[in-house]
């Protein structure tokens, strides 16, 4: 009986498979495109425009390449960590690897809000906080 309930959930699993990678990608507020930098603060000029359209590509650029190196060393963790015995020698150097690229990033978002911040005038950088506080609550609202 075991086997059999065993063998017809494997075969469920198969069966579903295909339809569930068919499927269309969630919509919904975990899913929408944060609005950009240049929608958010309304007076900007061409060349402030044309400077945070830089900093930001550049930043999306450099972050996106320390995610994928970031993700490259938690499938490696998770390699080791899925294998039997102490797998700690392997394992704490990942870790660190882990930490080390996580303060890049963090390094990464914080340059480039100093760079933004030296575009925009006093005004301008209230108006970005303001926005950037209402969009969070916005967000943290529809997910509760």
């Amino acid at each position: 009986m075991k086997k059999i309930i065993f063998f017809l959930l494997v075969l469920s699993t198969y069966l579903l498979a295909p339809i569930h990678a068919q499927r269309p990608r969630q919509e919904g507020p975990r899913h929408e495109k944060r609005p950009d930098i240049t929608e958010m603060v309304g007076d900007l000029s061409a060349a402030q425009k044309g400077k945070l359209e830089t900093i930001t590509n550049e930043s999306k650029k450099r972050i996106e390449t320390l995610r994928k190196q970031q993700k490259s060393v938690r499938d490696s963790i998770h390699h080791y960590m899925d294998m039997d015995g102490d797998q700690s020698k392997y394992l704490y150097p990942l870790f660190d690897r882990e930490a080390r690229i996580q303060t890049q990033i963090s390094r990464e978002m914080y340059g480039t809000k100093v760079h933004i911040d030296q575009v925009l005038t006093k005004e301008q950088r209230k108006e970005l906080k303001d926005n950037s506080k209402r969009q969070k609550k916005q967000r943290k609202g529809r997910r509760q």
